[in-house]
């Protein structure tokens, strides 16, 4: 069959036009293409950014728990908005969104490292300030808790101080000085509460009223041994020591032991202090008639004694349940180095064999707070 000159010139002018449309396509897409890898950013290097967050964040929460939970919100934020930036269509994306999101964590990050280096700084400072006066608080109060009249609640912010320090220490070595300031101040106000009952016992003894009484006491039992040639015993209670004498001279001086609350006054029984006056000896007993090795046997309770306690009576001091007390004696059995007696005075038994051979019955006991000759 022909084909007519006209069919096919219309046939060949048809392929033609599909040729040129599928280049025009092609080249379209490869454009689209094209201008779509030109519109999408390289996506930002965040790794340091975040590397120092998680640095900060390990600074930051031993001090300050709630920064660095507020900056672990920030990065969970900021890695959203990086795998956003990532992944979303060129049409879609929103530059600058990463950057912004990890330079707010920077930002937070170093005011917070900042702030808490910082604070460290001034703990530091604090600490290096208070730990010379808190070691000496401490060392001063171990001192002065063995001395008589310290209470259970002495003893127990004693042993606070003690740890208080220690802990202060330990938590210096490693760093932690804000923690180890207030240990220390602990240790002080610890250590305080054992020197002002220290101070309350030694008042008395710089008392001009108390001073005079000592004196005049200790004057006439010295005038009076000197004028009889006599044997007196004469027992310091603030310098722990009993002196004897023999026609007014000392011939010999022990160190003494006084009740655990021997500094004060004895008022009654039960209170472990031991008693001020002017008192003699009324017995010596020996083994078995003591458990103490030896032991004189002192008039406690004077007259001067059972005014005072009347007075207490009277006044309320005293419980109305409380005896006045008995049996205050000189014995043996000490060198412990501490106050321990329930109110007598002890010696140690090398030195109470002593004493015993140069004391008997009616020789003068007096008894005082303290007294300078």
């Amino acid at each position: 069959m022909q084909v007519s000159h006209s069919h096919r010139s219309d046939q060949e002018a048809a392929a033609g036009n599909r040729r040129r449309f599928s280049v025009r396509s092609i080249g379209a897409i490869v454009l689209v293409a094209g201008l779509a890898g030109c519109a999408r950013q390289a996506t930002p290097e965040v790794e340091g950014a975040r590397r120092a967050a998680y640095r900060a964040v390990a600074i930051v929460r031993p001090a300050a728990p709630a920064q660095a939970r507020l900056i672990e919100r920030l990065v969970a934020i900021a890695e959203i908005a990086t795998a956003a930036e990532a992944n979303a269509p060129w049409w879609e994306g929103s530059v600058g969104r990463t950057e912004a999101a990890w330079l707010r964590v920077m930002r937070t990050a170093n005011l917070a490292v900042g702030a808490v280096r910082a604070a460290d700084r001034s703990a530091r400072a604090r600490y290096a300030g208070l730990q010379p006066n808190a070691r000496h608080e401490v060392t001063r109060a171990l001192a002065e808790i063995n001395e008589a009249g310290m209470q259970s609640r002495e003893a127990a912010a004693m042993q606070r101080a003690l740890v208080s320090i220690s802990l202060a220490e330990k938590l210096a070595a490693v760093g932690r000085y804000q923690e180890a300031a207030d240990d220390l101040a602990s240790a002080h106000a610890s250590a305080a509460v054992v020197h002002r009952k220290w101070i309350a016992l030694h008042a008395r003894f710089s008392d001009p009223a108390n001073l005079r009484l000592w004196r005049a006491w200790a004057v006439q039992t010295i005038e009076d041994s000197r004028r009889t040639g006599g044997t007196a015993i004469l027992i310091d209670k603030l310098r722990r020591r009993l002196t004897l004498y023999r026609a007014g001279r000392v011939i010999a001086s022990y160190p003494a032991e006084l009740g655990a609350n021997g500094l004060v006054r004895k008022e009654h029984s039960g209170d472990r202090a031991t008693p001020e006056g002017r008192y003699h000896i009324v017995r010596a007993k020996r083994t078995p008639e003591t458990k103490y090795n030896k032991a004189l046997l002192i008039n406690y309770p004077n007259d001067e004694d059972r005014m005072r306690f009347a007075l207490g009576r009277r006044r309320g001091t005293i419980s109305h349940r409380a005896g006045i007390g008995n049996l205050i004696e000189i014995h043996g059995d000490g060198g412990e180095g501490q106050d321990w007696t329930d109110g007598c005075v002890a010696l140690t038994n090398e030195d109470m064999n002593r004493l015993f051979a140069h004391v008997g019955v009616g020789v003068p006991v007096t008894i005082v707070g303290t007294y300078d000759r």
